[in-house]
């Protein structure tokens, strides 16, 4: 291809001048990113999970009594069945609800007084005492007494109720329990100085 003379030194002037002018430098690259350190983990977390341990509860104590019989001075229990013409009394308290030392169950195996006007009827059963049961317990530091009565009523269709005398024969006695338990009904009330009597039906 043919070119001028002029032409030739237009293109010998401008290629310097370019290349001074920095057209011909090269694009520069931008820099790299910081590298990040690595954090080596300690020897001692090595195949360890990151859930921290749950700390001990320590287990609970057991409580145990300190021997003896689970009673309330004062309290007691007593039950009235009727089975055919046949009445059985019971009556279960503490000995100290009948005015009694813990050390006095000898005495009762042998004393059958204890028993007299413990109860009375209401109504014209006209009943009439047989056996007599008294058993005494020492459990642990605490001694009780169970007290059985029986008596043979020729009309129990008259009677309306027995009346717990335990109040007015010992002062030891605050609050009982009581049930009755018959061929047609069944009846239950706490029993207090105030309100002595059971009703039967």
């Amino acid at each position: 291809m043919f070119t001028s003379p002029r032409v030739a030194l237009c293109l010998i002037l401008t290629v310097p001048a370019l290349a001074l002018a920095g057209c011909s430098k090269k694009a520069e690259t931008p820099p790299a990113a910081p590298e990040v350190p690595s954090v080596e983990a300690p020897e001692n977390m090595e195949g360890e999970s990151a859930v921290p341990e749950t700390p001990e509860v320590p287990e609970a104590e057991e409580t145990a009594s300190a021997g003896g019989e689970a009673h309330v001075h004062g309290a007691g229990e007593f039950a009235v069945a009727i089975d055919g013409d046949l009445v059985t009394v019971t009556l279960d308290a503490p000995l100290a609800n009948f005015g009694l030392g813990e050390g006095d169950t000898d005495a009762l195996e042998v004393s059958t007084g204890i028993g007299d006007k413990l109860v009375s009827f209401q109504g014209g059963a006209d009943c009439t005492e047989g056996n007599r049961h008294i058993q005494t317990r020492t459990v642990g530091d605490h001694s009780g007494l169970t007290l059985t009565l029986e008596f043979t009523c020729s009309n129990l269709d008259k009677l309306d109720g027995v009346r717990l005398n335990a109040f007015s024969e010992f002062s030891g006695f605050e609050t009982v329990d009581a049930v009755f338990v018959g061929p047609d009904s069944q009846t239950a009330a706490v029993l207090t100085p105030g309100n002595p009597e059971l009703a039967t039906r």
